[in-house]
C-alpha cells in the first residue's frame, strides 16, 4: 500500500489559452516539486479544479502525472464527483491511468446521514483495488465525516488509508486520538497543519506546496526531528503569504505566485473562476518578495 506520510503537492493543473490542460507544464512542476523534496503528489484535486475538468481531460492528467514521477513518489488522484455512479467511473479510469491511491471526496448536493456515508465509501471500497483516502471538506460539501463515522469505515473497508481532514483542528485532533494508529490522518488546513502534524498528523496535502514546496518539507522534517518550535516559527513565518494566497480564490493567486517563482503554469483558470484582482496580486507579491521567493 502505497504511503502518503510527509508533505503532498495538491497540484494546479497548468491550462493553455483553450483553458485545456498543458501536459508540458504539468510535467514541469512535478519536477519542480520533486526536486523540493515533496513526498507525494496530488492530482486533479480542488486546486488543480478537478470539478471542471472534462473526464478525458482527467484521465490524461493523471496517465501523464503518473508517467512524469516515474514511480519517484506515491501519487494520488482526486476524485470530486457528487454522485456514486460518476464516482465509480472516475476511481475506475484513474485506477487505469496508473494512480497509488484515490481521493474520495464526501458525496454532496444530497446531505448523506452518516451511515449513508459509510455505505457510498463502502461501495467504493468494494469496486476498487486501491488505498482510499477520503476528503473530508464540509465548509465545501456541507458534509461532515465524523470521527466515529471514520473508525466505523475503517473496521469495514478493505482499502481505507486515511483522510484529508478539513473540518477543523478540534475534529482533526479527536480523529488522532480514535484512528491516529489506523490510517493516515492527513491536513489539509495550511494555517493548522504544523500544529496537527505535531500531535501526531501523518502529514499534510498542501495546496501551496505548489509555491513554497521547500518550506513545507522543512516544517515536516523538523517536526519528524522534534524541533517543533522551528516549525511553528517558520509557519508564522509564511503565515501572511498563505493569508494573501487564500485572500479570494486561491487557484489564480497560487498561479501567480508560481509564475513569480518562474514555474510557466500560466494564469489561465475554468469559468466560473476568474481573474484575482489587482490588490491580491499586489499583496502575493509583496509576501513572495519578503520571504525571498524572488
Amino acid at each position: 500500500m502505497a504511503g502518503f506520510k510527509g508533505i503532498t503537492a495538491a497540484l494546479v493543473t497548468p491550462l493553455d489559452d483553450n483553458r485545456k490542460p498543458n501536459y508540458g507544464q504539468l510535467s514541469e512542476l512535478i519536477e519542480f516539486v520533486i526536486d523540493k523534496g515533496v513526498n507525494a503528489i496530488l492530482l486533479l484535486g480542488g486546486t488543480g479544479e478537478c470539478t471542471s475538468l472534462a473526464a478525458e481531460d482527467r484521465f490524461r492528467v493523471v496517465k501523464t502525472g503518473v508517467e512524469a514521477v516515474g514511480g519517484r513518489v506515491p501519487v494520488m488522484a482526486g476524485v470530486m464527483d457528487p454522485g456514486l455512479s460518476e464516482c465509480l467511473k472516475s476511481c475506475k479510469a484513474h485506477q487505469e491511468a496508473g494512480a497509488d491511491a484515490l481521493l474520495v471526496l464526501t458525496p454532496f448536493y444530497y446531505a448523506g446521514t452518516q451511515d449513508g456515508i459509510v455505505d457510498y465509501y463502502k461501495t467504493v471500497d468494494r469496486e476498487i483495488n486501491l488505498p482510499i483516502y477520503i476528503y473530508n471538506i464540509p465548509y465545501r460539501t456541507n458534509v461532515n465525516v465524523l470521527p466515529d463515522t471514520v473508525v466505523r469505515m475503517y473496521e469495514a473497508m478493505d482499502h481505507l488509508a486515511g483522510i484529508k481532514e478539513c473540518a477543523g483542528l478540534s475534529q482533526a485532533m479527536e480523529l488522532i486520538v480514535k484512528a491516529g494508529d489506523k490510517i493516515e490522518i492527513l491536513s489539509g488546513d495550511e494555517f493548522t497543519a504544523v500544529s496537527l502534524m505535531a500531535m501526531g498528523g501523518a502529514g499534510a496535502i498542501m495546496a501551496t506546496a505548489n509555491v513554497v514546496p521547500e518550506a513545507w518539507v522543512t516544517m515536516y522534517s523538523d517536526i519528524s526531528s522534534g524541533r517543533i518550535s522551528e516549525a511553528l516559527n517558520l509557519s508564522l513565518e509564511h503565515f501572511l503569504l498563505f493569508k494573501a494566497l487564500f485572500s479570494e480564490n486561491y487557484i489564480g493567486p497560487l498561479k501567480h505566485a508560481m509564475m513569480k517563482r518562474g514555474l510557466p503554469t500560466g494564469m489561465a483558470q475554468i469559468l466560473p473562476l476568474a481573474d484575482p484582482t489587482d490588490k491580491t496580486l499586489k499583496l502575493v507579491d509583496e509576501q513572495m518578495h519578503r520571504l525571498g521567493y524572488y
